[in-house]
Order: structure tokens, then sequence, then C-alpha cells
């Protein structure tokens, strides 16, 4: 056999098998020059998807309302007009103050509004919630601002337990509670106004430690405005 032709056949196969691993080889390769080096991307390429990226970046930061969970609440937020820059619809109080009940009030007086018995007072036909007798508005209004502890009597039955202070609520979300719980499960008393809660807190700055019930009953009746009308207990099923 002629060397010259085994010569040219080791060539041949060694380009064959070139070609295999070529073919095979991940894609990112078939990107190099000739010599076997990845090409650069291009400039425009490299400008563009950084101007994409802070353009998106921009849009979130201005759209995305600080990625807050409220931001979008229904019971707070309403429009009206259709989007047409109307002026915002009147908050529902009864939908905002269930909202605040369930997040802040349920645990211990239970959706029911009948507490735990012997432990977390009831809020259904109680002097306390329909202001009657000594109890006033502005007791119940203190009561949520900064909580209360030590014995108490409601609808005759003792409790010896500590409510938690709400003063972190707005006033606007303690008016709405509380006008909440006095007009629900047969309640009928009227509504606890926004300006009411604003008026007590600032009467009773700067408190923070829980009332005793000495306390509550050395503090003189205060209704809210609006509130003449005598609450009425549930109907006994």
């Amino acid at each position: 056999m002629n060397p010259s032709n085994i010569h040219h056949s080791s060539d041949d196969l060694q380009l064959a098998r070139d070609l295999v691993e070529i073919n095979h080889a991940p894609a990112s390769l078939h990107n190099a020059d000739r010599n076997g080096f990845l090409r650069p991307l291009p400039l425009w390429l490299m400008a563009f998807s950084m101007f994409l990226f802070f353009w998106a970046g921009m849009y979130l930061a201005y759209n995305s309302g600080g990625f807050k969970a409220n931001v979008f609440d229904a019971s707070v937020v309403s429009w009206s007009g259709g989007g047409s820059g109307g002026a915002a619809a009147a908050v529902d109080m009864k939908v905002l103050g269930k909202k605040v009940f369930t997040q802040t009030c349920v645990i211990c007086h239970q959706a029911t509004g009948l507490g735990v018995p012997g432990q977390f007072p009831p809020l259904v036909g109680t002097e306390w919630v329909l202001s009657q007798d000594w109890h006033g508005d502005n007791h119940l209004v203190k009561q949520v601002l900064y909580g209360m502890q030590g014995p108490i009597t409601v609808k005759g039955l003792p409790y010896n337990n500590a409510m938690a202070a709400w003063s972190q609520l707005s006033d606007q979300q303690i008016a709405a509670v509380l006008t909440y719980v006095r007009s629900e499960w047969g309640n009928n008393a009227p509504p606890i106004t926004t300006e009411f809660v604003t008026k007590v807190r600032a009467d009773t700055k700067p408190r923070t430690e829980a009332w005793n019930l000495a306390e509550m009953k050395a503090i003189p009746k205060e209704m809210c405005s609006g509130s003449a009308a005598p609450a009425t207990p549930p109907a006994k099923k």
C-alpha cells in the first residue's frame, strides 16, 4: 500500500472525528470563532438588556404601591366614576369593622361574639357593649385603646383576665370595629364615630397602661354624638 494513501486516510479519519465532536458539542460552543474562542456579545445587545432591566425596575417602583398588602383593599379603598378620577366612595364602617374584628378580636370573643365562658366575656347584649347602666361609649373606646385588666362583671358573671390594648389601630378602625360589634349578633346600639374616638384618645393621652374596674367607674359616662337613643339588647331566643 502506498504510504501516502495511508497518510491521507488518517487525515480523513481525524476530520470525520472532528465533525462528530462539533455536532455533539454544547450549543454555546457553536458561537466560537475559528480559533475556538467564544465571541463576546454585541455591545448593542448588552446595552439593550441593561435598559430593559432598568425600565422594568422603574415600572415596578412606581406602580407596585410599595408592595403593601393593603393598597388594593376593597374594604378600605374604592372608586367611583369608572376610573375617570371621581371621588372615592365612603368606607362601609361595618365591612371595615368586621375585618378588624376578624384580625384582632375573634380569638378571644369568638366569631359568635359569645366569648369563652370563664375566660373571655361575651359581646352579645352586654352592658359594656351597649353602654348601659354606668357604662358609657367613652368607657368602651378607652377599653379598646389601652386594654383592661383585673376582675370585672359582665352580665352578672365574673371575669378576671386581661384585654389587650389596640391603640396602634387608627381612630377609624376602632370606630368601625365598635360599630360592628354594637350592631352584630342582634345588638342594636348606635354607631361609634371616628371623631368620637379621636376625642377620647386625645383626652386620655399620654396614658399607656391598661385600665382597671375602679378607674373606669371613676370616669364620668359620655355618649357619642348621635347616640342618645337607648340601646336595646338582642331578643332572647
